[in-house]
């Protein structure tokens, strides 16, 4: 494993050593220093406590023994202060010592190496809790992040709510001046206060599912990326055997291993919240979509652009993406589907985009006719609001073709000159 003890791009790793006779370490200082790292000394436990609230050290190597302050005592000190108790402290002790380490992973020690120090044994569990801590500083910066764009949904939501209240109050006043006025459109009233409840029930669905995602994502959060970093700290747990150097870098290529999956599983999570291709247009994410929804299902699913790829502000091509998204959910809930076409084609009035499957089919009349059919309604909603039309065309046994036609006064009013034929 590589030192990451400096890049390009950021600072050197500093290491905090604490230990009454440094003299001893002197190859050791020598070899962090040579890798790059930037090495504090401390003569003992009252000074390795001060130097470390002033220079937040990445990591402190801690000697057990020593007068005065133990390094037990030492680094309770340390988890004791909220400036320096997410600092990883490796313990430094004698191997004839080593049945006393339990009372340092409770005192808040993450690792030990034993005296005399082997380079290489150091070297790889330096760099494998430098890895973590970067890590979890990563994670708990994109936490944060998370957090507050939950919290500024939150806030539109609410504030989308009191718009839709004070809609309705008005919306209701005057139906009531209007049936007031003419007996006549008693029909319209009625009509209008069932458009009132479906969309109602819409956004109740809607903040259903919203609640259910946050949930999802939660909870895919807390237990996948939890195991994984349990599965971590117990490799690393590992390495305090004895081992020989061989053995050694093949249980830290696991650990990095796994931090790559834990890497993935959050970059999975940002997908779901929007996927990253939608920023490099609109056929990109369908290209994404298709090809990830062939390996969560094992569908096969097609992609084809037969026409140059269509420019759209980014809250229509959300829309667009999102009713094909619902599509392809619905043929995995319901089609018993062999294969699927995503399909982009243009006309004259704009261009179509079909999502077409070869499964049992429906009665797009019976469905929509159904009180809980809010896939449905959601995608007709959203084709509307962008000035879209969509077209269902379906029947028992003969698959299903779900069209979205959007007219070229919905686009940016350019198009790539380069025409497209992605499969």
């Amino acid at each position: 494993m590589t030192a990451i003890a400096m890049t390009a791009q950021s600072p050197p790793a500093s290491l905090l050593i604490v230990d009454d006779a440094p003299a001893n370490l002197g190859v050791v200082v020598d070899n962090l220093t040579d890798r790059g790292f930037r090495v504090l000394i401390a003569l003992d436990g009252e000074e390795a406590v001060e130097r470390a609230r002033f220079s937040l050290p990445d990591l402190i190597l801690l000697d057990v023994k020593m007068p005065g302050m133990s390094g037990f005592e030492t680094c309770r000190k340390l988890k004791a202060d909220w400036r320096t108790r997410d600092i990883p402290v490796i313990f430094m002790t004698a191997a004839d010592d080593i049945d006393h380490m339990v009372e340092g992973f409770d005192a808040g020690g993450v690792d030990y190496v034993t005296k005399p120090v082997r380079i290489d044994e150091m070297m790889a569990r330096i760099n494998v809790h430098l890895e973590m801590r970067a890590m979890h500083r990563t994670l708990v910066e994109k936490n944060r992040r998370l957090e507050n764009e939950v919290a500024v949904r939150e806030c539109a939501e609410r504030e989308l709510s009191r718009i839709r209240d004070e809609l309705e109050a008005r919306v209701a006043k005057r139906t009531q001046e209007l049936a007031r006025a003419n007996v006549d459109l008693r029909a319209q009233q009625r009509e209008l206060l069932d458009s009132r409840e479906q969309l109602r029930e819409l956004g109740a669905h809607m903040e259903a599912v919203r609640e259910e995602e946050r949930k999802r994502i939660a909870l895919e959060v807390h237990d996948e990326l939890g195991q994984l970093l349990t599965a971590l700290k117990m490799d690393v747990s590992l390495l305090k055997m004895q081992l020989t150097d061989s053995e050694l870098l093949r249980r830290v290529a696991e650990m990095r291993e796994l931090v790559e999956k834990t890497i993935l599983m959050v970059r999975n999570v940002a997908n779901h919240l929007r996927p990253a291709a939608l920023n490099f247009g609109l056929a990109s994410a369908l290209e994404w979509l298709a090809e990830d929804f062939g390996k969560r299902t094992g569908i096969p699913c097609q992609f084809l652009m037969n026409a140059s790829e269509p420019v759209l502000c980014d809250a229509h091509a959300t829309a667009v993406f999102r009713v094909v998204q619902e599509s392809l959910t619905n043929v995995a809930r319901h089609a018993h589907a062999t294969r699927v076409h995503v399909t982009v084609t243009r006309n004259d009035a704009g261009f179509e985009l079909h999502v077409s499957d070869n499964g049992r089919g429906f009665d797009p009349a019976v469905a929509a006719s159904k009180h809980d059919s809010y896939g449905l309604l959601g995608m007709r909603e959203r084709a509307r609001l962008i000035g879209a039309s969509l077209q269902i065309d379906s029947a028992p046994k003969s698959g299903t073709v779900v069209s979205i036609s959007v007219p070229f006064n919905t686009h940016s009013g350019k198009q790539h000159d380069q025409n497209l034929d992605r499969r």
